[in-house]
């Protein structure tokens, strides 16, 4: 894989420099670190959406998020959609619709549990051949995914190894 995409939820555990998220990167070299279009959406929503008791805080974290991440944030491209489609095809043949005139976004959220946010994440990764880094579940993604050799790790619940010990990522 030529690198890692960052969902916000690690993304923001890099900001707070959580320990197994830190020396992750540092082993990954943070030049292989990319964030997407999705994910600066999801940050911007969710700061908009709720108050923050510090705003020196959250001045800091968009300050840093646009430094470390906005000059080489990938966008969700005419190409992307062809990922996208493939993703939403395999979920689909393996948990077809029971009510045909549900909408499918609601079926992909109330019914399978799928955030269509993560669905573009996952769409972006396979495009530019980068490990998908999450903490969400994804099962169901996961196992759309996972015959196109898109690996999904998680970054902030895996154990934390011995600075000496050589170990391969993770495979979630």
């Amino acid at each position: 894989m030529a690198g890692y995409l960052l969902d916000l939820n690690h993304v923001s555990a890099f900001f707070e420099k959580k320990p197994n998220v830190i020396a992750r990167a540092k082993a990954a070299g943070e030049s292989q670190l990319r964030a997407c279009a999705i994910t600066c959406g999801e940050l911007d929503g969710g700061h908009q959406m709720t108050a923050t008791t510090n705003q020196a805080r959250r001045t800091e974290y968009i300050k840093w998020f646009n430094e470390t991440f906005l000059p080489n944030v990938l966008a969700v491209t005419a190409t992307t959609r062809t990922h996208y489609g493939e993703i939403i095809a395999a979920i689909f043949t393996k948990y077809p619709k029971k009510k045909p005139k549900q909408k499918t976004e609601r079926y992909l959220v109330e019914t399978l549990g799928i955030d269509i946010n993560d669905v573009w994440l996952a769409a972006v990764a396979l495009e530019h051949n980068l490990v998908l880094v999450t903490q969400d579940g994804m099962d169901k993604i996961r196992e759309a995914v996972a015959p196109k050799g898109l690996m999904i790790e998680n970054w902030i619940d895996e154990a934390i190894s011995s600075p000496n010990a050589s170990q391969p990522p993770v495979s979630r």
